[in-house]
C-alpha cells in the first residue's frame, strides 16, 4: 500500500468507499460533481472571520439598515414622490410644448401606423437586460453559497434598480439590496459584497463602452452641445473609479488621499464631522479592497461579470434605434444604428452627474435635442417609450416585487424557513435516535459477550 493511501483522511476514505465503481459514465460524473461541490461548500463553511472582522461586518449591516430606515421614513418617501411627480410633469410639459408650439410636425399616436415588430424587439432587448442583471447577481450569490437561487437574484436586482431609480445619483439601491439579501439567509459578507461588486464591474464596462462611443463621436464629427456634458460625465465617473481603485490598491496612500480630501472639504464648510465621514469612506474602501482581493483569485469571474455588464449596456444603447424604426418615416434625417447607439451613450453620459433620480430632466432634454431631426412629430412618443425602457419599467418592476413580498413573498419565506428548520430538527432527532440505538446495542452486545466469557 502506498504512503498516500496510508495517510488518507477518514473522510476521503469514506468518499472513496461510496464512489460507484460501476454504473454509467454520466452517474460517475454526477458523483464527482457533487463531491467537488460538497468539498467546496465545506471549505466555505470552514472559513472563520476574526472577531474584529465580524464586528466590522455587523456595523456595516447595521449602517445599511439605518439607511433603509431613513429612506423608508415619511420625509424621504415624500421626497421620492416629489421627484417622480417632477419627472411626470416634465414629460407632460414636453407633450404640451409639442402640441401648442405651432409644431406642424407633431403627430398624434397611431398604433396602426407603427411597426410593432420593432417595438417588440425593443421590449425583447429590455427583457435580456433584466436577464443579464439577474445572471450577474445569481453568479455572485452562487460562488459564495453554492446555492442556485434565481428568484432571489431577480427580486434583489429589482429592489436595487427600483431604489436606484428613486434616489439621487442612483446611489440608494445598494443599502436596500444588502438588507434584502441578509433577510433571506445570505451570509453577511456576501450580502455586502454583491451590490458593491456589481457596481464596480458595471462602472468598468460602462466606462469602456462610453469611451469608445466618445471617440467615435469625435472621429465622425458627431459633436453637439450634448458632447460637452457627456465629456463632463465621463471625466467625473472616470476620476471617481480611478480614485477608488487607487485607494483600494494602495491602502497607505489611499488613507492619506482620503484624509487630505476630507480635511479640505471640512475647511470649505462642505462637511462638518471629519471623523464620521473618514470612518465611512474607509469602510467603503475596505469593502472594495476585499472584493478586489477575492476576485483577483478568480479571473474568469471578472471576465464573466464585465462581459455581462458590457452586454447589458450594448442592448440598452441599441433600444432607441429600434424605437426609431417603429415609427413611420416623416421626411426627416435618416438615421443609422451606429448614430443612435453613439448618441444614446452620450445621453447616458450627460445625465450621469445630474443629482435627480434617473437623470430626470437631462435624459428628456438631450433625447429630444439629438433625435428631433430623425423622429420629427413622433419624437415625444419615442421619448416616452425610451423612458419606459430606461426608467419607468424599473419603477413598475420594483413596485411589483415589493407588493408581492408584502402580500405573499414574506409569509412564504417565513413558512419555508420554518419548514426547513423543522426538517433539520427532525433529522437531528433521527440521528440522535440512531446513535442511542447503536449505543444501547453495543452495550447489550458487550454485556452478552461478558456473560458468555464468565460462563
Amino acid at each position: 500500500m502506498s504512503e498516500k493511501k496510508q495517510l488518507a483522511k477518514p473522510e476521503e476514505k469514506k468518499a472513496e468507499a461510496l464512489e460507484p465503481s460501476g454504473g454509467s459514465l454520466f452517474s460517475r460524473l454526477i458523483f464527482k460533481y457533487k463531491a467537488r461541490k460538497a468539498k467546496k461548500l465545506a471549505q466555505i463553511e470552514s472559513i472563520k472571520l476574526s472577531d474584529e472582522e465580524s464586528k466590522k461586518i455587523i456595523e456595516r449591516i447595521e449602517e445599511a439598515n439605518k439607511e433603509v430606515s431613513h429612506s423608508n421614513s415619511k420625509k424621504k418617501k415624500i421626497q421620492n414622490i416629489c421627484f417622480f411627480v417632477f419627472n411626470i410633469v416634465l414629460v407632460a410639459g414636453i407633450l404640451l410644448w409639442n402640441i401648442f408650439s405651432n409644431n406642424e410636425d407633431f403627430e398624434p399616436l397611431s398604433l396602426k401606423n407603427m411597426n410593432l415588430l420593432y417595438v417588440f424587439f425593443a421590449l425583447l432587448f429590455l427583457f435580456f437586460i433584466v436577464c443579464f442583471d439577474v445572471l450577474t447577481v445569481h453568479r455572485m450569490i452562487y460562488r459564495k453559497t453554492l446555492r442556485s437561487r434565481w428568484f432571489l437574484a431577480y427580486k434583489a436586482t429589482a429592489t436595487l434598480r427600483y431604489y436606484d431609480a428613486v434616489t439621487p445619483l442612483s446611489a440608494g439601491g445598494q443599502a436596500f439590496m444588502v438588507t434584502y439579501l441578509t433577510g433571506r439567509d445570505i451570509p453577511a459578507t456576501t450580502s455586502l459584497s454583491v451590490p458593491i461588486a456589481k457596481l464596480l464591474f458595471q462602472q468598468i464596462a460602462w466606462l469602456i463602452i462610453s469611451f469608445v462611443c466618445l471617440i467615435i463621436s469625435f472621429a465622425k464629427g458627431m459633436t453637439t452641445l450634448v458632447s460637452a456634458a457627456s465629456i463632463i460625465g465621463f471625466v467625473l465617473t472616470f476620476c471617481l473609479v480611478v480614485i477608488i481603485l487607487f485607494m483600494s490598491l494602495s491602502k497607505k496612500w489611499g488613507k492619506k488621499v482620503i484624509s487630505w480630501g476630507l480635511k479640505a472639504l471640512v475647511k470649505m464648510k462642505i462637511l462638518k464631522n471629519y471623523d464620521k465621514h473618514y470612518a465611512k469612506v474607509m469602510s467603503f474602501v475596505e469593502d472594495y479592497q476585499n472584493i478586489m482581493k477575492e476576485y483577483s483569485k478568480s479571473k474568469m469571474d471578472v471576465v464573466y461579470q464585465v462581459i455581462l455588464s458590457g452586454a447589458r449596456f450594448v442592448l440598452l444603447f441599441s433600444i432607441p434605434y429600434f424605437i426609431y424604426m417603429s415609427f413611420p418615416y416623416q421626411g426627416g434625417k435618416i438615421g443609422s444604428f451606429d448614430e443612435f447607439f453613439v448618441y444614446t451613450a452620450l445621453i447616458d453620459l450627460a445625465s450621469s452627474f445630474i443629482p435627480l433620480p434617473g437623470g430626470t430632466g437631462m435624459n428628456e432634454i438631450t433625447f429630444t435635442f439629438l433625435f428631433k431631426e430623425y423622429l420629427g412629430g413622433s419624437t415625444f412618443w419615442a421619448l416616452l417609450l425610451w423612458r419606459f425602457c430606461s426608467y419607468y419599467f424599473y419603477l413598475l418592476q420594483g413596485i411589483g416585487v415589493i407588493t408581492y413580498d408584502t402580500l405573499i413573498g414574506n409569509k412564504k419565506y417565513r413558512w419555508t424557513k420554518k419548514k426547513f428548520d423543522l426538517q433539520e430538527e427532525s433529522q437531528v432527532f433521527r440521528r440522535m435516535q440512531i446513535e442511542n440505538f447503536r449505543f444501547a446495542r453495543d452495550k447489550r452486545r458487550k454485556k452478552q459477550k461478558k456473560m458468555g466469557l464468565d460462563a
